[in-house]
């Protein structure tokens, strides 16, 4: 149904429930009294039932007490006819008996009246039945009336009993006996009470009166009440015939019934045209929201998409120039290095050349930083526990934080696993640290916390890039000034800083940003102004066994070859040189090649031995990879050892770094190349045969 169809029947439809419900509670109330005044009715029948039915037997009990009182005076002269005619005169007077008897001491009968139809009494042992003999004794104990619970009699039907003792100078005689059918005895009690109603009478479960219709109708307004009298306890139940509840019914709650549906259909009706011009008006507001909506989505969306390719150009850029500043560092590097290695120098000339070297490395740094924003860096990946990680590097950071800064660290107990490079995960927790430290100048709380998740499709839909399924988080919270959403939408941009320029480079987050996201996760940041902030890592979880962590390496000394074949493979003139001339230094033999096409032609015409291949990652054609694959079937078993400052995506992203394989990073001096080389060729690094998957 049409959205506007649905606005305008539903105020109108309001309207006439709210009638309908006003109408049907009048009514209901009109039948709650009407229904009340039957029960009230029902009520006082019941009662009166009650009263006629205890008046009726309380006579017939009280004609039997007082025929054995008569007797209990004279008992001399009494004869067996005597008391048989006595008994005779009393039924004639209430005909509701079924029979009058005389026990003796013994419980056996003695004599009953009327005889015909009786005959089966005379002799009979009422104290065979355990129930009777006990309600016999219960009355020579008390001297008073007692009657039977419903039983079968000897006559037929269902009745009761009724045991009036009899005493002479204060000697038991025997038992003056009433025999009650109940049907018969309370036909004539309630021949001509309450008519119009229908009446059970109950003792217990047992129904011993009914006055019902044939079939039975339901007992509705149906009232109760209790009859005692001498030990009996029974119930009466009266409700009204269908007469009397016609009689009773009135025409006024449903009239009142269908005015409240009219009322209601002609109120629905007014409000339906009220609201349906009013409804108009709003579906115009209503549209032009929308559309006002819709035009902030789509730039909010278009801003999205411009920030993410500028994050993306800003990382391509600055990858390529750090990796081409790279290759010029290397070549200032070691030209510095190879001066200091010159005899005759004066001591301010090697100073100048170290300050050169120094300067060098700090710019190394940089382009590093750069490497890992662009995603660019050569990342050497190993299954590790970050709880571990975390717990090792929280004996360092108090220093670090200073007094005023108090350090909780929560981990997750069963926290899984994940795949990264251990030490540039340290150095984005370090970053992470740094920057909540320097929010935080009056001192504050600081809280590293671990745990696992589950990332669903509703959450992957908002953060491009990740994927769905089990993840590990890493939260760095701190209780500093917080950042407003303008500094936010820039925090992870190279260079950006809210810090003085003395104080720092710009590049702490955009590291982080790099890293993270290079590692197969992403970093989210939720912060305000005055509230902290906090930074979220969402690291992939990985059910591999934690890795060993790589051996230390081996300190740095002069090694000197033994006139080894080295193949260099590079593509820049400089670099290549620069390398070649630091490998001649340690004795080796250099052989040169600037690009895989000359490699593999070089190996195809030359039969010479080549114990080492020395290839850059990335080269213009041919990447070093296929490189190796391709001179592995010229020459089986061949040793390789790759250089490099990055590496590009897809070669990242198949793991060129696994664990064994042999990387050296540029820029690198004489000194750590010789020892790597010597490290390659003497096997003290493994090195997975050339063309096998590493």
């Amino acid at each position: 149904m049409h959205r506007g169809l649905i606005d305008r029947l539903l105020l109108p439809a309001i309207f006439g429930l709210l009638t309908i419900i006003a109408a049907l509670v009048l009514w209901q109330l009109l039948l709650t009294n009407r229904r009340v005044e039957l029960q009230g009715n029902a009520k006082e029948q019941a009662l009166f039932v009650k009263a006629k039915t205890e008046s009726e037997l309380s006579a017939r009990i009280l004609s039997l007490e007082r025929l054995a009182g008569r007797w209990q005076e004279e008992p001399e002269r009494l004869t067996d006819q005597d008391m048989e005619s006595d008994a005779s005169l009393v039924m004639s007077g209430y005909p509701a008996y079924q029979a009058i008897e005389w026990v003796d001491p013994t419980f056996h009968v003695v004599w009953v009246e009327p005889q015909r139809g009786n005959e089966r009494e005379i002799g009979a042992n009422l104290g065979v039945d355990p129930r009777q003999r006990s309600k016999l004794q219960d009355a020579i104990n008390s001297a008073s009336v007692t009657s039977t619970s419903p039983t079968d009699l000897r006559q037929g039907g269902r009745g009761f009993l009724v045991f009036v003792p009899v005493f002479s100078h204060k000697q038991w005689r025997g038992f003056l006996v009433g025999v009650f059918r109940y049907q018969a005895l309370l036909s004539s009690v309630l021949q001509d009470v309450a008519p119009d109603y229908w009446v059970v009478v109950s003792e217990g479960r047992e129904e011993i009166y009914s006055r019902t219709p044939t079939p039975p109708t339901r007992e509705r307004y149906a009232q109760e009440a209790d009859i005692q009298v001498e030990g009996l306890s029974w119930r009466v139940r009266a409700w009204p015939k269908a007469g009397v509840v016609a009689y009773a019914r009135s025409p006024l709650p449903g009239l009142v019934f269908g005015g409240g549906i009219l009322m209601a259909i002609v109120l629905g009706f007014a409000v339906y045209m009220s609201e349906s011009s009013l409804l108009h008006v709003k579906k115009l507001q209503a549209s032009n929201l929308e559309l006002e909506k819709e035009i902030v989505g789509r730039e909010q969306a278009e801003e999205a998409l411009r920030q993410a390719q500028k994050m993306e150009a800003v990382g391509r850029l600055a990858g390529g120039i750090a990796h081409d500043f790279n290759n010029v560092l290397m070549v200032i590097r070691g030209q510095a290095s190879l001066s200091l290695n010159a005899t005759g120098l004066s001591s301010a000339l090697r100073q100048e050349l170290t300050e050169i070297v120094k300067a060098a490395d700090r710019a190394s740094s940089l382009t590093r930083k750069l490497l890992a924003f662009g995603r660019k860096q050569v990342l050497q990946a190993r299954v590790l526990d970050l709880n571990t990680l975390i717990t090792q590097m929280g004996e360092m950071l108090p220093p670090v934080l200073g007094d005023d800064i108090s350090l909780k660290i929560n981990l997750h107990p069963q926290l899984g696993h994940v795949k990264a490079d251990s030490a540039q995960l340290e150095q984005v927790i370090m970053n992470l640290v740094f920057n909540a430290r320097d929010a935080m100048p009056d001192g504050g709380e600081l809280r590293i916390e671990t745990k696992n998740c589950d990332l669903d499709e509703a959450w992957i839909s908002t953060h491009p890039g990740m994927r769905a399924g089990p993840h590990v988080v890493l939260s760095v919270r701190d209780t500093g000034h917080g950042m407003d959403e303008a500094t936010q939408a820039h925090l992870f941009e190279p260079f950006f800083t809210t810090k003085d320029k003395s104080r720092g480079s710009g590049l702490g987050l955009a590291t982080v940003y790099g890293t993270v996201n290079q590692s197969g996760g992403c970093v989210t940041v939720s912060s305000k102004a005055g509230s902290g902030t906090t930074f979220q890592i969402y690291l992939p979880r990985v059910e591999e066994p934690v890795e060993a962590a790589a051996d230390a390496p081996t300190p740095l000394v002069r090694f000197l070859g033994h006139e080894e074949r080295i193949l260099i493979v590079e593509d820049d003139d400089a670099v290549r040189r620069m390398t070649r001339e630091f490998l001649q230094l340690r004795g080796y033999t250099v052989l040169e090649a600037r690009g895989s096409t000359d490699a593999i032609q070089f190996v195809e015409s030359h039969q010479e031995t080549i114990d080492l291949v020395l290839t850059d990652v990335v080269m213009p054609g041919m990447k070093g990879r296929e490189l190796v694959a391709r001179l592995a079937k010229l020459r089986p078993g061949l040793k390789v050892l790759y250089m490099s400052a990055y590496t590009e995506d897809d070669a990242i992203n198949i793991g060129i770094l696994n664990p064994g394989t042999a990387f050296i990073e540029k820029p690198f001096g004489p000194d750590e190349l010789a020892g790597k080389v010597r490290d390659v060729l003497m096997g003290t690094i493994h090195v997975p045969a050339a063309g096998s998957q590493s």
